[in-house]
């Protein structure tokens, strides 16, 4: 049985960390759309280039996303593993990493605050999009470095 924790435990994080990897694709790609657009460059093959990135980023977040939430549904089922690996300790965790989220939401909007400064493109839906994903990723980051630190 432990073996089967063990494994269960390195694939949720394995999930974890690409979701990471991809979430930050995500979001560098999504804000070179954003600068792109004043000067149109999004029309441009480059900013096709960036779209087509940006899309297949999404598409593996949510492969990601998907596999990580049927491996927590099978951890729910059996009482045991249930026990094993929703601890105190994965508990606090995530009750902590909304604090991360909050901090990671409130940096983007003041990062698009601030470079409205000096870049004067106001795309509400743009800077709603990255400021829920900066606060997802930092959610999830904390998480798992934390964890991976324990």
């Amino acid at each position: 049985m432990n073996t089967d924790i063990e494994y269960l435990d390195q694939q949720r994080m394995n999930y974890l960390k690409w979701y990471l990897v991809v979430s930050t694709i995500f979001m560098i790609l999504l804000l070179t759309r954003h600068f792109f657009r004043l000067s149109g460059l999004n029309s441009q093959p480059v900013g096709i280039a960036v779209l087509i990135g940006l899309v297949l980023s999404l598409i593996l977040q949510i492969i990601c996303l998907v596999r990580s939430a049927l491996l927590e549904r099978n951890i729910h089922q059996d009482p045991r593993l249930e026990a094993a690996l929703h601890n105190e300790l994965v508990k606090s965790l995530e009750t902590q990493s909304w604090i991360a989220a909050y901090l990671g939401t409130s940096g983007m909007t003041l990062f698009f605050a601030f470079t409205w400064s000096f870049y004067p493109v106001c795309d509400p839906v743009s800077i709603a999009l990255s400021a829920i994903a900066a606060g997802a990723i930092a959610n999830r980051a904390y998480f798992y470095f934390r964890y991976s630190m324990s």
